[in-house]
């Protein structure tokens, strides 16, 4: 469940470096809260934190690009699951504020999220049985995603490759939906940004 200090060294030492990491986490269990936060939140934010060590300019690293995988729901709440949601919120945050802190700090690494919309995976299977005191709501679940309909694996893998080779993209929440993709713009709380 989670990243391997020894599985990145090795890597390292095989490959002469990290360039490019893409956080992946996520399951959809609101039976099972804490797992839920564990795997889809604290691995991403674990596997970020051993890479920094290895990626990171100012420590011998050559920069490079995290790319950590959120969801339509770190944008906007689905009802039916909101642990999943706070999740995924938790993740674009993660994301955003560290890519401010590499800016800042000079870390020589972009940070950005790929927040798709119902996808044809395994996640998409026993939902109802995957929302636990909110099964009650699966109806409304099913419906949102009639009409929004479903991506396929290889339209989020081309967000994510936009994400991971276009230089200028920092920072960013991508939502990718059936009907297209959209750069989210945040207020700006804070002078800095």
């Amino acid at each position: 469940m989670f990243f391997s200090p020894a599985a990145f060294q090795k890597t390292k030492e095989t490959f002469g470096g990290i360039d490019i990491l893409c956080n992946n986490a996520g399951i959809l269990n609101e039976t099972k809260w804490e797992k839920t936060v564990s795997i889809n939140l604290v691995s991403v934010i674990r596997g970020t934190y051993i890479a920094l060590e290895h990626m990171n300019k100012l420590s011998g690293g050559k920069g490079g690009v995290i790319i950590n995988t959120a969801s339509m729901a770190g944008i906007g709440p689905l009802l039916s699951c909101p642990t999943y949601t706070a999740t995924k919120f938790g993740v674009v945050g993660f994301t955003r504020a560290m890519a401010a802190a590499s800016d800042t700090s000079g870390y020589g690494i972009r940070f950005n999220a790929v927040c798709p919309g119902f996808v044809q995976t395994e996640l998409m299977t026993n939902i109802p049985v995957r929302l636990g005191q909110f099964s009650n709501l699966a109806d409304a679940a099913y419906n949102l995603i009639q009409v929004m309909g479903t991506l396929t694996v290889s339209d989020v893998a081309e967000a994510v490759l936009e994400l991971l080779t276009d230089e200028t993209k920092n920072g960013e929440a991508l939502l990718v939906l059936p009907k297209g993709k959209k750069y989210i713009q945040f207020p700006s709380v804070t002078s800095t940004q």
